[in-house]
């Protein structure tokens, strides 16, 4: 070996090296930063909001930039209205709504209690409710506390609404910013996927909104019908927490159960009944229409994301970690799958090869890709 070749060696370490050691460093930092990294995303998801709120209006002719300003002026002015007219009464019923809610997770702690199980009484001021809820310590990291200590409540939502203004203002900018951190070459693919990342990101919240909307309007309809106290505020919070991919309908059934509970055991089977006519009708008519349009995560990647996001980082993990996958798994799909890979394991036609033709057999084509995501992926 020739000094020529000694030099293009050490070259080609060294250059290893240095890009190893910039993906672990990146990694330590991303790890540390995890609080303020989800707050940025929250911000992007934001931003997401506004542009699918925008969309109809650039349909109807409207420019992106004045339809963008009309949603984000709309939008805020929607939110000061609701809490100068109604905010008020709504703190004021959320407050009695939560102490009913303590008054009932106190009377079920008896109960076990004198059935024989073991339920520890809690605090003076809250007995009995730590007993039946989880710790959140022994669940979940501090990484949200973290967050809120530092900046506080209102701070963070500074933060996300600025990042969010800023995005939909100049998202060119940012882009074109984060393309030109990679090498020539590759800067056209990483702006495409950057580009399909944005559009499953908007498309998400669009299936997510259709969701949530259909579970707050049959919520309320079926809880009224059936005259359960604090119909609104109950389908409120189911409408919210819909948000959250199967656990948030799990944690929305449970209010519903116990204020029912503390009519008569009737009214919470009515509750149980509403409950479960609202996830009939949202996984057989929200949800269709929603993944018709979105890539829909398996149910296992979902919650495996849910509890792995909630033990690293706490209640944000939570929140965005369906939204963060989705948009994790394009960059995954295409710069790793596709590029890197060759393609996914059944996705293109078989070529005769040993490794193809085991596929084939195993998982046959028309199982392996669902035809609706080979029509979405080939539209893209």
């Amino acid at each position: 070996m020739n000094s020529t070749d000694n030099l293009e060696l050490a070259r080609k370490t060294a250059v290893v090296s240095l890009t190893a050691s910039m993906i672990v460093g990146l990694l330590v930092v991303l790890w540390l930063a995890a609080p303020a990294v989800l707050l940025i995303f929250g911000g992007a998801l934001l931003a997401a909001i506004f542009t699918a709120l925008a969309r109809p209006l650039q349909w109807a002719g409207m420019r992106r930039g004045l339809a963008a300003t009309i949603v984000v002026i709309l939008f805020f002015a929607a939110i000061v209205g609701a809490i100068f007219y109604g905010g008020v009464k709504l703190v004021s019923d959320f407050n009695m709504l939560w102490e009913q809610l303590r008054s009932e997770l106190n009377s079920l702690a008896d109960m076990l209690r004198e059935a024989g199980l073991h339920v520890a009484a809690g605090s003076k001021d809250e007995p009995g409710i730590q007993a039946l809820l989880p710790d959140p310590s022994g669940i979940f990291s501090s990484a949200s506390q973290a967050v809120f200590s530092v900046l506080g409540g209102l701070g963070n939502v500074f933060v996300v609404v600025a990042v969010a203004l800023f995005l939909i203002a100049q998202p060119e900018l940012y882009a074109r910013g984060l393309v030109s951190l990679f090498p020539k070459p590759l800067r056209p693919r990483i702006a495409e996927t950057i580009k399909w990342a944005a559009e499953e990101l908007i498309l998400w919240v669009c299936g997510t909104g259709i969701s949530m909307a259909t579970v707050f309007v049959v919520t309320w309809i079926g809880l009224v019908l059936v005259g359960m106290p604090s119909a609104f505020l109950l389908a409120f919070q189911a409408g919210l927490l819909a948000f959250i991919p199967t656990l948030g309908p799990f944690i929305a059934g449970i209010p519903i159960v116990l204020v029912g509970m503390s009519e008569s055991m009737s009214m919470a089977l009515w509750g149980v009944g509403v409950y479960a006519l609202v996830q009939t009708v949202e996984s057989n008519l929200s949800q269709p229409i929603a993944q018709r349009y979105t890539s829909a995560l398996p149910p296992v990647l979902t919650i495996g994301a849910q509890i792995v996001f909630g033990v690293l980082l706490g209640t944000l993990g939570i929140v965005f970690a369906v939204p963060l996958v989705a948009v994790l798994l394009v960059f995954v799909r295409n710069l790793y799958v596709e590029d890197m890979l060759g393609g996914p394991a059944g996705g293109d036609h078989v070529t005769g090869s040993e490794g193809d033709e085991v596929i084939a057999e195993v998982m046959p084509m028309d199982e392996a890709v669902p035809s609706e995501g080979r029509d979405r992926q080939s539209d893209r």
